[in-house]
């Protein structure tokens, strides 16, 4: 992953009691729920469409 920034870029910038996680090739909910360290059930309620699909952000309220 680079560390630069270019003109035009969208940069993301968490807000308070937010966490997010940007999805890489082969991610299982299992470790995605234990990225954001909350229940599967809590997670996929508050997630109705996840794909896992490789670059795909997921946000989730602490």
């Amino acid at each position: 992953m680079n560390d630069y920034i270019y003109p035009n870029q969208t940069i993301l910038i968490p807000k308070n009691n937010y966490s997010y996680y940007i999805t890489a090739e082969g991610d299982t909910i299992g470790e995605v729920v234990k990225a954001f360290n909350t229940n599967i059930d809590k997670f996929l309620n508050e997630n109705k469409t996840i794909y896992l699909m490789a670059g795909q952000l997921l946000v989730n309220k602490k």
